[in-house]
């Protein structure tokens, strides 16, 4: 099996590091495309938690030392080279694009909890209940797009998540290396406007929300 860490543009050198299962990291050339694979046994690996570091710190040392990158998530992997060959040649444009799209660019994912809704009171008719129920859903988007448009301004791109029930909003925002601190400044801004929501904000990570690298060929 070839397993695939992610499609490189740039990459000064290959991290002084072992991949998953201990194996030898290699570069490889397709369709003008490179890519940094290892290769392992017959069988897919076991998704242990020691394999999942393994490929998530290859891709973070790839991420620090290429000027862009689409990164593959773990268990990405082809039965040989053939097959391997014909999933690049196929995408190969949408993956060139794809690169100079995440160019100088890491990934922030932003979770947003709203209040818990007030129990409808008994006293209200069916009719009032739905319109209280519309009501919210209504402010519940307004919120959401308040919290969202000043951050994807930021953003070169922008993916939102439908999430959990409760979520009021759950995105990914492409940001550009020089936009980093200000993405970090404008969520705490939002923060102490809306000290009763929930924000959980991570990263910079590696833009896999925003990468493709053949999973659908």
């Amino acid at each position: 099996m070839i397993h695939l860490y992610a499609l490189v543009r740039g990459l000064e050198e290959l991290p002084p590091l072992t991949g998953v299962d201990g194996a030898a990291l290699e570069r490889r050339q397709i369709a003008g495309l490179e890519l940094v694979i290892s290769r392992a046994g017959p069988k897919l690996p076991e998704t242990t938690d020691k394999a999942v570091l393994a490929h998530a710190s290859v891709v973070e040392e790839l991420t620090a030392r290429s000027r862009a990158i689409l990164p593959a998530r773990f268990g990405r992997a082809f039965a040989s080279e053939e097959e391997l060959t014909a999933a690049v040649e196929t995408k190969a444009p949408a993956l060139e694009h794809g690169l100079s799209r995440v160019r100088g660019c890491v990934e922030f994912g932003l979770r947003v909890l709203g209040p818990e809704s007030p129990q409808a009171s008994t006293s209200l008719s069916g009719a009032e209940y739905m319109r209280a129920r519309l009501d919210e859903e209504t402010e519940r988007d307004r919120l959401s797009g308040e919290l969202h448009r000043p951050l994807a301004l930021l953003a070169r791109s922008e993916a939102r998540f439908g999430g959990a029930s409760g979520d009021l909003l759950h995105a990914a925002y492409l940001v550009p290396d020089e936009r980093t601190a200000a993405f970090r400044d404008r969520v705490a801004e939002l923060e102490r406007l809306h000290p009763e929501l929930t924000m959980v904000c991570t990263g910079p990570w590696p833009p896999y929300s925003f990468a493709e690298t053949g999973e659908d060929a």
